[in-house]
């Protein structure tokens, strides 16, 4: 078993050291170049997204989870900032999440 772990990390780190390797060595088109600064922000939204809209593997539209992302969203966009969404996102949660519960909702 130990022998498949080390492999696979082994594995895992070559893959990302030989493109961290070679970035600064090897010309990469523009297009490639603009079309890589989208990766980071697809990926947070593929594991974001369905957990919003569908917390628990349920669609529900009355979640907690979409008004407060709502207003994380609002807020990250006003300011620029991943903190004031932060900020706002999480008590806006907590706060949703405490009026269900005090209200039997």
């Amino acid at each position: 078993m130990w022998t498949v772990v080390i492999l696979a990390g082994i594995a895992t780190f070559s893959m990302r050291f030989v493109f961290i390797a070679l970035f600064g060595k090897v010309a990469i088109p523009s297009v490639l170049e603009r079309a890589l600064r989208y990766v980071a922000p697809s990926v947070l939204a593929a594991i974001t997204v369905p957990a919003v809209i569908a917390p628990g593997a349920t669609l529900d539209p009355w979640n907690a989870f979409l008004p407060a992302a709502v207003i994380g969203g609002l807020a990250a966009w006003r300011t620029r900032s991943i903190g004031a969404a932060i900020l706002f996102g999480l008590p806006a949660l907590w706060l949703i999440r405490w009026a269900e519960s005090a209200w039997g909702a």
